[in-house]
C-alpha cells in the first residue's frame, strides 16, 4: 500500500473575520461509533488569488498560511506582506488582476514552501502562466518586508505544480510542474555555483495539464503520472531515462484523457496494486482507476466517484476520519475560465469523500461548505494546522480568501 505522508502543502491570507460551524454527517468506524467530523470555518482574508500553502515561515514552531501577497502568522493570523502582486506585467506588457466578480487572473498559480537557498528559512516557489516562468521568493526573515524574487527560468506556460517525493528518499521536496512537457525541479547548487532551482527533463512530448507521482508498477520507485501517460522511474531519476507507458484518465468518456489537477497514486481497494485517483479539472467527474493485471499486462478500469458538479481543480488524499485509509478532499474552482467552463455558475463548495472498503468500494460525500461562496482552487492543503491531532483544510480562490477549516473533531 502506498500511503503518502500528508504534511506540509500550499499557502494563504489574514485576520479571522467570520466563524461558522458545519457538521459532517455521522461516521461509523469499525466497532462502535466515532464522533461526527466537525469543522469550524475561519475566513482569514479577502484577496482574490488562486494558490495557497502552509508552512512555518518564521521558525517559531507554528504553521502559518500563505496566499496572494501575504503570509499569515499563526496563531492569530496576523498578515505580513512579503511581495506585491499589484501591477504584475507579463512579457506582452499586459497587467493581470481579478475584479470583484472574479473575472481575470493574478499571474501567480503556485505557492510551495521550500528552503531553496538552504538557509533554514522556508522560501516560496511560484510559477506564472502569462509570464511563462517559475521563480521563488527568498525568505529574508519575518520582519524584512518584501522578499526578493529570484527567477528560476522561463520555459513555457506553468499552470501550477506540487511538491512530491520524486527521488524516493521519503521527503516531498521535488516539484512536478503542470506544464505541457514533463519536467521536475529541485533545490540545489546550480552550475553557476549559486543555490536555486534545478530542472530535470523527463519528456518533451506535449500532454494535457495535470500530474502526480507514485509507484505504479510496484518496483519501489516513484513514477510520474500524466493524464495520457505514465513514466516509469529509472534507477537514477536525475540521470536515467524515464520509460513512457500509455494511460488515459480525467474524462467521463472512459479511454479518453483530459486536463486533470493532481493525480494521486494509492491502493484504493487494498489489493496490493496501486490505483489512480484524479478528476476533470474543468468539466464534470471525479474518478478512481482500478489497476488490474492479467498475463503480465496492466489495465485500468474507471470508476466514477461523483459527476454532479464541475471544476474539481484540486485534490488531496488524506485520512480525514482517522480510520487508516485515505479519503479525498476537493472543491470547485471558481471561474477557472472566467465563467466559460461547464456549470461554471453553480454553487461553490468544498467536500471530503469518505472511502469505505469492503466487497465494493464506496465514496461518501460530506459537505464542508456549499453555497457560502467558498471553494478551493489550484491547491487544497490538508494538514494538522493547529497541532490538535486531526487534519485541517486551507483553501483560497478568486472569490476572496483564504479560508481555514478547523477540524474540531478531537477537541469536542
Amino acid at each position: 500500500m502506498n500511503i503518502r505522508n500528508i504534511t506540509h502543502r500550499r499557502f494563504i491570507l489574514g485576520l479571522a473575520l467570520i466563524t461558522v460551524v458545519s457538521v459532517v454527517p455521522h461516521i461509523s468506524l469499525g466497532v462502535g461509533a466515532r464522533k461526527p467530523v466537525k469543522f469550524t470555518t475561519h475566513r482569514i482574508g479577502k484577496f482574490r488569488s488562486e494558490a495557497c500553502a502552509v508552512g512555518d515561515f518564521n521558525n517559531d514552531g507554528k504553521l502559518d498560511i500563505l496566499a496572494g501577497p501575504y503570509w499569515y502568522e499563526a496563531p492569530d493570523w496576523k498578515p505580513h506582506q512579503f511581495r506585491s502582486l499589484e501591477g504584475k506585467v507579463d512579457e506582452k506588457g499586459k497587467t493581470h488582476s481579478v475584479d470583484e466578480k472574479g473575472i481575470g487572473y493574478w499571474d501567480d498559480f503556485m505557492n510551495l514552501p521550500l528552503d531553496v537557498d538552504g538557509d533554514g528559512l522556508l522560501d516560496v516557489v511560484t510559477c506564472s502562466w502569462f509570464s511563462r516562468q517559475i521563480d521563488w521568493h527568498r525568505n529574508t526573515g519575518p520582519n524584512a518586508g518584501q522578499w526578493p524574487l529570484v527567477l528560476g527560468e522561463k520555459n513555457g506556460n506553468y499552470e501550477c505544480g506540487d511538491l512530491w517525493d520524486i527521488d524516493g528518499d521519503g521527503k516531498e521536496l521535488e516539484i512536478l510542474a503542470h506544464t505541457k512537457d514533463t519536467k521536475w525541479y529541485e533545490a540545489g547548487t546550480r552550475a553557476d555555483g549559486k543555490r536555486g532551482l534545478i530542472r530535470h527533463d523527463v519528456s518533451s512530448n506535449q500532454r494535457p495539464f495535470g500530474g502526480g507521482v507514485g509507484d505504479i508498477n510496484g518496483d519501489g520507485r516513484p513514477d510520474i503520472v500524466r493524464p495520457d501517460a505514465w513514466y516509469e522511474a529509472p534507477l537514477d531519476p536525475r540521470k536515467g531515462q524515464w520509460k513512457e507507458h500509455p494511460l488515459a484518465v480525467g474524462s467521463l468518456t472512459e479511454g479518453n484523457a483530459e486536463h486533470t489537477p493532481q493525480i494521486w497514486v494509492y491502493d484504493v481497494d487494498d489489493d496490493g496494486l496501486n490505483d489512480i485517483v484524479t478528476s476533470s479539472a474543468h468539466a464534470h467527474g471525479i474518478f478512481w482507476y482500478e489497476q488490474t493485471r492479467a498475463d503480465g499486462k496492466m489495465t485500468w478500469k474507471q470508476h466514477v466517484i461523483d459527476k454532479s458538479w464541475s471544476q474539481a481543480h484540486s485534490i488531496t488524499l488524506a485520512d480525514m476520519d482517522s480510520d487508516g485509509d485515505l479519503d479525498l478532499v476537493t472543491g470547485k474552482r471558481f471561474f477557472a475560465h472566467n465563467g466559460n467552463d461547464p456549470d461554471a455558475h453553480s454553487a461553490l463548495g468544498v467536500y471530503w469523500y469518505e472511502l469505505k472498503r469492503g466487497s465494493t468500494i464506496q465514496w461518501t460525500q460530506h459537505i464542508i461548505s456549499r453555497g457560502e461562496h467558498i471553494s478551493s482552487s489550484l491547491s487544497v492543503p490538508v494538514v494538522d494546522l493547529d497541532g490538535d491531532g486531526d487534519l485541517d483544510i486551507v483553501v483560497t480562490g478568486k472569490w476572496g480568501g483564504p479560508v481555514y477549516f478547523e477540524n474540531t473533531t478531537k477537541s469536542n
